[in-house]
Formats: structure tokens, sequence, C-alpha cells
């Protein structure tokens, strides 16, 4: 479910990612759940939410669209799934010079991990999103960011020693205290989660 209660490709894609670090990629609901996106593809191959099932802010109103794409091909690659080419096509159209896909921060997030899956380790277009989500680090970006971040990125196999996912890491590290987030549970498990898969 998206942040709207909906079932939601982006937040499904994203669940895709959180069983792979677990282990559970091709457990039962793993399997369900990339056939559930499989079977909710657009006509044009690709996956659709609605603009309040994005976390984040969202910088263009096409952005919901590319959050659900970019979630769910990275999600479904994570996996040993194939999302099919169509959706890689349309997703690095969305591309920017500056390394950001149209959305901003959470499909670009995304999309840095299905490039990364798809081209190879280094190749371009993933270096340019990764570069863009070092470099921006937005005033409204917290834990949630960096941990989501790091969650499409660990599934997608880029490696700690990775600038980007360095800096996060250092990032995410220093904002709780010894506690973690006692306020919020769920960003201190995804916290443990992902920085228990790789290691840091």
């Amino acid at each position: 479910m998206g942040p709207g209660g909906r079932a939601s490709p982006g937040a499904t894609g994203e669940a895709l990612c959180h069983l792979k670090l677990l282990g559970l990629g091709a457990s039962g609901p793993g399997v369900i759940a990339g056939d559930w996106l499989l079977e909710v593809r657009t006509p044009a191959r690709a996956w659709l939410d609605a603009p309040d099932d994005v976390p984040g802010v969202l910088d263009a109103p096409g952005g919901a669209r590319v959050w659900a794409t970019a979630s769910a091909v990275c999600g479904l690659l994570a996996v040993g799934r194939d999302p099919g080419e169509r959706a890689l096509e349309l997703l690095r159209g969305e591309a920017g010079v500056d390394g950001a896909v149209t959305g901003g921060a959470y499909p670009t997030f995304a999309a840095a991990g299905a490039w990364w899956q798809t081209l190879g380790p280094e190749s371009e277009m993933s270096e340019w999103a990764l570069r863009w989500a070092r470099e921006a680090d937005d005033d409204w970006w917290s834990g949630w960011e960096r941990a989501t971040a790091l969650t499409f990125w660990a599934a997608a196999g880029i490696p700690l020693e990775h600038p980007s996912v360095d800096g996060f890491v250092d990032r995410l590290q220093e904002e709780p205290d010894a506690q973690g987030w006692p306020e919020d549970l769920g960003l201190t498990l995804r916290t443990l989660e992902v920085l228990t898969y790789l290691g840091a």
C-alpha cells in the first residue's frame, strides 16, 4: 500500500527491495508481488501511481508515473524478474542533464538502482543519478529519504564503497542517538535492515 492507502506499484517495487535485503525475494510474498506488478502494467508497459502515493516531495506533475516505474523496475530486477525493455526506455527518457529524473528525489533514488542493474556498474546513467543524490541532499531530506535510497541501492547491488552509498550511510548514522529514532520505530527498523545488509 502506498501513502494514499491504495495498492501502489511504487510501494510494491520498494517492498520487493526490502524482501531482497531480507533474503526473501523468492518467497511467496515476493513472487505474488512480482506477479501483481507485471499484471498491472499500463498499455505502454510501465506503471502509474497517484501523486499522493509518492513519498517525499514531487517536483513535477509526471513524477508519480516515473516513481511508480522506477521503483517497480528496480524491485523486479532485484528479485530476478524482467520488467521489460519498454519500461527502461521510458525511464531513460525521463532523465535530466543533471542526473535527476522527473519527479525528484524518490524517483531518482529508484532509477539509480534500476540503471545500475540494467546498464551495469558505473554506467553513465546510474552514476549521474547517484551523483545528483549525493550532491543535492535537499534541506527536507531526513533519515527516511536516506534509508529509502539505501534500500534501493543495496537491493541493486551497489556496494558500500560507492561514494553515494558511503555518504548516505554516514549521514544516516549521524542523525539518531544511540537508541535510534524512539519516536519512529519504522525508520529505526529500516535503518537496521539496510545497514546490516550493507555491513556498515
